[in-house]
């Protein structure tokens, strides 16, 4: 489902976030990107996601290439892949449901399935009760909880996930990764950057990056 050949990236023309950088995932793999800060993990997710273009080298989602795909065709692909993003990037002025409905509503799904949707899903988290505040009203674990859900309302076939549980208590953390734990066991391809290993799901590959360089692919 997701092939990277050779990537590089430099920022500045001096700084190197990736080096040379091969790894390929296959459909309904678990898999955790593993690395102290700066080893490159959040910029192997954004080419993924198609937020960074590699300097050289190639990336194969799905069989699209999302540095060289228009907007419209980068939308459609985003479609497929949920993304988890370390800051949440929620509006905090809209409420949980609406940062989550936005999601479908662009997607163009009737409001009949949206309503049900992200309720489900929402409930799903434990966040039901919170539908209507406003996300920035919410605690870093109900905006992380949030964050997930969101990810995941469309259904796609991949989760990428940066840092979830890397501020959040130990209850929560373990909570969200026993969701994801379940996606995954349902068929969602799934990719965790973290700087630890306390919570590795089961039968999970692990990559390890260090200063941009893959360090060990089991």
């Amino acid at each position: 489902m997701i092939t990277i050949e050779h990537a590089t990236k430099v920022y500045d023309d001096s700084l190197y976030a990736l080096r040379d950088v091969s790894i390929s995932i296959g459909k309904e793999e678990c898999c955790f990107i593993l690395g102290p800060t700066g080893a490159g993990k959040t910029t192997l997710l954004n080419l993924i996601f198609g937020l960074d273009k590699p300097s050289s080298g190639k990336v194969d989602v799905l069989g699209l290439d999302p540095a060289g795909a228009d907007r419209s065709l980068l939308q459609s692909l985003r479609r497929h892949m949920g993304f988890v993003f370390q800051d949440f990037r929620l509006i905090d002025d809209w409420s949980a449901y609406d940062n989550m409905a936005v999601v479908l509503e662009m997607a163009r799904k009737p409001w009949g399935y949206v309503r049900s949707r992200v309720w489900n899903v929402l409930a799903w988290v434990g966040l039901q009760h919170k539908v209507y505040e406003m996300a920035g009203d919410l605690s870093g674990g109900e905006r992380q909880r949030l964050a997930l859900a969101r990810a995941i309302v469309h259904a796609p076939e991949i989760l990428l996930a940066d840092e979830p549980v890397g501020s959040v208590d130990p209850d929560t953390a373990q909570f969200m990764m026993n969701l994801i734990f379940r996606m995954n066991k349902r068929g969602m391809t799934v990719v965790i950057a973290s700087h630890g290993s306390d919570y590795l799901l089961e039968g999970a590959r692990v990559i390890r990056l260090e200063k941009g360089r893959i360090r060990e692919v089991p």
